[in-house]
């Protein structure tokens, strides 16, 4: 089985990526969504500006793609601006900042610690999701403190949005 962090790697440096998502923007935390008997990974990719003081603006999303697991095919792309779910949301105004309430207290080292953990769970639950070993209350509990402790607030709406079902089960507020 290919790590999610490998994954996310070949997804990164895929031809998606390289050709149809801007320079500079960041990508969201995985979520994992199963349609027709394939298992996706679904991420959005947004533009964050730089301040001083752990004040980094958060802009709304500009793309959200799905890609399929563990080959990294492209299965879903949307533009945000150009989607009529979107209409209201000024790309212009901030949706959120970074380093929110829930992870202010965590530095660098150890907020790199807990997104390595949040990727351990989601392997374990593709594991499961495989015919793999069981994927326990307990992980699930786990996968989902960590996913709603490392995700912007701010962007909450565009995680669900993009992946409604996981963000159901493991997005607790």
């Amino acid at each position: 089985m290919i790590s999610i962090q490998e994954f996310l790697k070949n997804v990164n440096t895929g031809h998606v990526v390289r050709s149809s998502v801007p320079m500079g923007l960041g990508k969201s935390l995985p979520m994992l969504d199963i349609a027709d008997d394939r298992l996706l990974v679904t991420l959005f990719f947004y533009r964050s500006i730089l301040r001083p003081e752990d004040k980094t603006l958060l802009m709304p999303p500009e793309i959200i793609a799905s890609f399929e697991y563990p080959g990294a095919r492209l299965v879903t792309f949307e533009t945000l601006a150009l989607s009529r779910r979107f209409t209201g949301v000024d790309f212009r105004k901030p949706a959120g900042l970074f380093r929110h309430e829930a992870i202010r207290h965590l530095d660098r080292e150890a907020y790199m610690a807990e997104k390595e953990r949040y990727y351990e769970k989601l392997n374990a639950l593709i594991a499961y999701l495989g015919g793999g070993e069981a994927f326990t209350q307990q992980d699930e509990d786990e996968l989902a403190r960590l996913f709603t402790m490392l995700a912007e607030p701010g962007l909450y709406p565009y995680y669900r949005a993009a992946c409604p079902q996981f963000c159901e089960r493991f997005l607790r507020k």
